[in-house]
């Protein structure tokens, strides 16, 4: 799970990299584990190709050895980027039922 999460993060940063005012969701995300991620961990993400509302991205965690003990691919779409600061807590009030 944690292993996952990191991934899902920095494939989304290297998405968000060519469209900083977006957001984006994920749409899918396939994971290779190939050792068990011990120590110091590195992750890396990468933009692979980009439409005007989607992102394709790797990512890989290294151990402090540079092996590579996780792969994963995943596809973003773009959305409109969530409000941050004031307008933020105006969502708090909504409700549900």
């Amino acid at each position: 799970g944690a292993s996952m999460t990191l991934l899902d993060v920095v494939m989304a940063h290297a998405a968000r990299s060519v469209e900083p005012t977006m957001g984006c969701v994920t749409i899918e995300m396939k994971t290779s584990f190939m050792r068990a991620a011990k120590g110091r961990l590195t992750a890396h993400g990468k933009l692979l190709h980009r439409t005007a509302t989607m992102a394709f991205t790797e990512g890989r965690i290294m151990d402090g050895e540079g092996k590579l003990c996780a792969h994963a691919t995943g596809t973003f779409k773009f959305v409109p980027r969530l409000p941050v600061g004031k307008a933020t807590n105006a969502l708090n009030t909504l409700k549900t039922d």
